[in-house]
């Protein structure tokens, strides 16, 4: 076991050199509440890692610094390697909106340098609390009117007095009926005066057009109380439970004046990552929306081209507040794959602003993309024949006796035939078959034959080597096809097996 031992600590030193340093900036929260502390965090990986020393951010002295240090190791490929995670978190408060800068991190002998952060100061939507109370519970809408599917924000705020001793806190969210609803990160937790704020935020996305009234939301709250045992003479600790109330809230939701594709301030950009390729290769078309609204339901463009394969991954939707503004981003990737030279058509959207009151539209571009090596691709010309008379299933005597004297039939002879003699010899054989298989097969033990893989899997193994061989150029195509609805495609079950198995360590 030494020996064994040995051996594994010998390969993780001999192989650690292949770990690539890299560094990254970030913080907890891009939007800081006034007067509160911001967090940057900078994370290195790298056997040796050296950070700078820094005293001030900006203009903003660093009020505090902590270290934290990880090591684990991983197997890539059959190697072994040896990664540490080393990370510095700084406190300070910034009073303004401000770009971090970027620092130098030394890691394993070279300089490596983080990327600038945008942060900004906004103020906090809670509500001042009343001062003669321990605890408070408040709801806020950033918008009291909107379209249907204007997305609006709701944070409700648990304010917690610096005299209040909690013991503990039981929630209940509001019931957010007649909306879509999606929760905004975890709670953020800030000083406001004498008072500790706890935030909630949720984004809500109107169904139907009404006055909305969303019920408060609510909380059970145990303070610490004291309580004497009568029989030992101590005290000790009870909770003392009570009920906090939020206000409700009333929403005025209004229909858009046209039916659009999308509700928001919007821009589209796309892109193709090639416009010439080999015959029976990929090409990538990767379409981006982004600005404020709502994309959580925007399925996209779909295209359907005469012997190209198209296939499609789900829709990339993330959400982000910069100060009280919801800002979203919706990204879709399409793959087209051709033997012949094609063009991807533009695709328009309609889309209301809603700041504006105006509809607008969105569009793609039309990307043309030609395929070297492939075939001339033209659509299919139907050529005219001569009308033939219409045959049934049942022939006359007389259409038949007609047949046999222009000779396009043999006339039959009385006695027994070829076919007869064939129908009692296939007669016998079925009996002897019948005969055989109830002896026989009751005494056999089938097994269902179990797929080996899921095409969809072996599509996510096989699509990284399609430039690396023909065959798995050829599977991909089919998988993609058969996925496409395409139930004209065969898949090889033996070869696709066979292609999976190769490349699935790889």
């Amino acid at each position: 076991m030494k020996k064994i031992a040995k051996i594994v600590i010998a390969v993780v030193l001999a192989v650690s050199w292949l770990w690539s340093g890299s560094v990254r900036a970030y913080v907890d929260d891009a939007s800081v509440i006034e007067g509160n502390s911001a967090r940057l965090i900078l994370e290195a990986r790298g056997s040796d890692v050296v950070f700078p020393k820094i005293d001030k951010i900006g203009d903003y002295p660093v009020e505090g610094v902590s270290s934290s240090n990880q090591s684990s190791i991983r197997v890539v490929n059959g190697q072994m390697t040896q990664e540490y995670l080393r990370k510095e978190t700084i406190r300070f408060t910034p009073e303004k909106s401000m770009t971090i800068p970027s620092f130098s991190i030394r890691v394993d002998g070279k300089e490596m340098k983080t990327n600038p952060i945008e942060i900004k100061v906004v103020k906090s939507m809670a509500p001042t609390p009343n001062t003669s109370k321990k605890v408070t519970l408040d709801m806020v809408a950033n918008k009291k009117q909107v379209y249907v599917g204007e997305p609006l924000l709701v944070s409700v705020f648990f304010n917690e007095s610096n005299r209040a001793n909690l013991m503990k806190v039981e929630y209940h969210k509001p019931v957010f009926k007649d909306f879509f609803v999606k929760d905004l990160g975890e709670e953020r937790s800030y000083r406001k005066g004498a008072y500790l704020v706890h935030e909630l935020r949720y984004l809500l996305t109107p169904k139907f057009e009404g006055n909305v009234t969303i019920p408060a939301a609510v909380a059970r709250v145990a303070e610490r109380g004291r309580r004497k045992d009568d029989f030992f003479g101590t005290y000790f600790d009870v909770p003392i439970w009570s009920r906090v109330v939020s206000n409700p809230l009333k929403i005025e939701v209004k229909a858009a004046p046209e039916n659009t594709d999308l509700i928001g301030d919007l821009t589209l950009s796309d892109s193709v990552d090639a416009t010439e390729v080999k015959a029976n290769k990929p090409v990538n078309l990767t379409i981006r929306i982004t600005g404020e609204g709502g994309l959580e339901d925007f399925e996209g463009p779909k295209y359907d081209l005469d012997g190209v394969t198209v296939y499609s991954d789900d829709a990339k939707v993330e959400n982000h507040l910069s100060g009280n503004k919801l800002l979203s981003s919706w990204e879709k990737k399409y793959v087209f794959i051709a033997d012949h030279n094609f063009t991807i058509p533009s695709r328009t959207f309609t889309v209301f602003d809603y700041k504006s009151g105006t509809v607008k539209k969105l569009e793609t571009e039309r990307h043309s993309i030609r395929v070297e090596g492939g075939k001339v691709f033209a659509p299919p010309v139907v050529h005219s024949a001569q009308p033939q008379p219409p045959t049934t299933g049942r022939e006359t005597p007389e259409r038949l006796s007609k047949q046999a004297a222009a000779g396009e039939i043999p006339e039959k002879k009385p006695g027994f035939t070829a076919d007869l003699w064939m129908l009692l010899l296939a007669f016998g054989g079925g009996v002897v078959l019948t005969v055989l298989g109830m002896k026989i097969v009751p005494s056999l033990k089938w097994k269902r034959r179990v797929n080996p893989m899921k095409e969809s899997e072996a599509l996510r193994i096989l699509y990284p080597h399609t430039n690396d061989d023909t065959k798995v150029e050829a599977m991909v195509r089919k998988l993609y096809a058969k996925k496409g609805g395409d139930k004209r495609v065969a898949i090889d079950k033996k070869e696709l097996k066979e292609l999976v198995d190769r490349y699935r360590e790889l």
